[in-house]
């Protein structure tokens, strides 16, 4: 009788999950969402982005990529305008492409690059083209039920909001943009792996001074699952001093990532990650996952600083969407700023006797000034960290 009950449950999970995301989106980008827009306006910005996929090249005109699956990777550029009217946190969404660049995110410029030589050579050169101490790379993996545009719409979004003036590149995965379809963007997540490490690889390779790596929902388990293969074949990016991950409302079950912690050791740096008890789009996939819990939603922040992470609890927040699952982009101006303080280490002597363990330590002390007056947010550091620099393992909430 068990799996009539289960399957009920399911069902209702996909039902509610399904009124959230019409209620949040009526209208998605299925196809057309790259259309050029050549309308001038005054007082926009643009964020510039480099674009490596797993993602089949679509069919229909000005989309670029489409919802199948390929083993080899591509490219593209994209430039996104977002317009003065922008409210931080949220997407002006057109309500038909290519949009009013005085009222919505259009798109200025979209070209396939040919190959990843030239994908490489590019990045390299837009590093190269920022001042020595800002060459920053921020490689971004989107989550579960996002078609191209709107993973492209998104980053845009968060890099705007942030005023990052490093080199952002977004990785994207083959989601169908279904809510029914979890299982296939689960694999699809599993089998972009190859893809995932070789362009952390690739942008390891560009030598920047500083790699951010954000990955929101069920891109952390494609994360996690491509750090672990890295780890295993001996190409770790995570021991690298200038790397630094944060994991947004990560969509991974509460065993598998204390598994993958425990494989991965010691990073270099800590990773950074943020949880919301209230995130209605978790609460479906771990039904959907069998009553599983989510690290995302998780509502134990010491259990979870104990694998040796930085717990953001974001669960006081006021969210912006109705499942409560894109908290991380109204918090856009603190991320980057987090990530830099968890990975800046001290110099000289110090640094040798004390360890980078008590440098975050001291940012962990500190790192509600990051918050601003944005949110309410809890903070929990590691209790060997919070030892190694003489402080406290948990900020209290309050409004920094």
């Amino acid at each position: 009788m068990s799996a009539p009950v289960r399957s009920s449950w399911v069902v209702r999970g996909l039902a509610i999950f399904s009124l959230v995301v019409v209620a949040a989106c009526a209208s998605r980008p299925y196809s057309g969402g790259m259309q050029v827009s050549l309308k001038p306006a005054q007082g926009t910005t643009e964020t510039d982005m480099l674009i490596a996929t797993t993602r089949a090249r679509a069919e229909e005109p000005d989309t670029l990529f489409g919802t199948q699956r390929q083993e080899r990777l591509d490219f593209a550029e994209v430039t996104v305008s977002i317009p003065p009217t922008h409210t931080p946190g949220n997407i002006e969404w057109p309500s038909y492409p290519p949009g009013d660049p005085n009222t919505d995110f259009v798109v200025r410029s979209a070209a396939f690059i040919d190959g990843e030589t030239a994908f490489r050579s590019e990045l390299r050169s837009r590093l190269r083209a920022k001042p020595k101490g800002s060459r920053t790379a921020l490689v971004f993996i989107h989550g579960y039920n996002t078609l191209f545009a709107e993973a492209v719409f998104r980053f845009a979004q968060f890099t705007a909001d942030s005023k990052f003036d490093g080199v952002p590149v977004l990785f994207t995965w083959a989601s169908e943009g279904d809510v029914t379809s979890y299982v296939y963007d689960t694999n699809s997540a599993t089998i972009a792996r190859n893809g995932l490490q070789q362009t952390l690889l690739d942008v390891a390779a560009t030598k920047p001074d500083e790699i951010i790596i954000m990955a929101h929902s069920l891109g952390n388990w494609a994360l996690l699952e491509t750090l672990r293969q890295m780890e295993l074949s001996g190409n770790s990016i995570v021991g690298r001093s200038n790397v630094t991950v944060v994991m947004a409302a990560p969509d991974v079950d509460l065993d598998v990532f204390q598994h993958h912690m425990e494989l991965l050791r010691k990073p270099n740096n800590p990773f950074v990650v943020l949880t919301s008890q209230d995130d209605r789009a978790l609460g479906v996939s771990g039904t959907l996952a069998g009553g599983r819990g989510r690290v995302g939603s998780f509502s134990d922040t010491q259990e979870l600083s104990e694998l040796g992470v930085i717990v953001l609890d974001l669960t006081d927040l006021e969210g912006n969407d109705a499942a409560n699952h894109n908290k991380f982009a109204l918090l856009a101006n603190q991320i980057p700023q987090v990530a830099s303080a968890v990975s800046q280490q001290i110099d000289g002597d110090i640094a040798r006797e004390r360890g980078f363990s008590r440098s975050v330590g001291d940012a962990g002390r500190d790192l509600g000034s990051f918050i601003g007056n944005a949110a309410s947010v809890v903070i929990t550091v590691p209790a060997s960290i919070a030892r190694a620099g003489r402080t406290t393992s948990v900020v209290p909430s309050g409004d920094y």
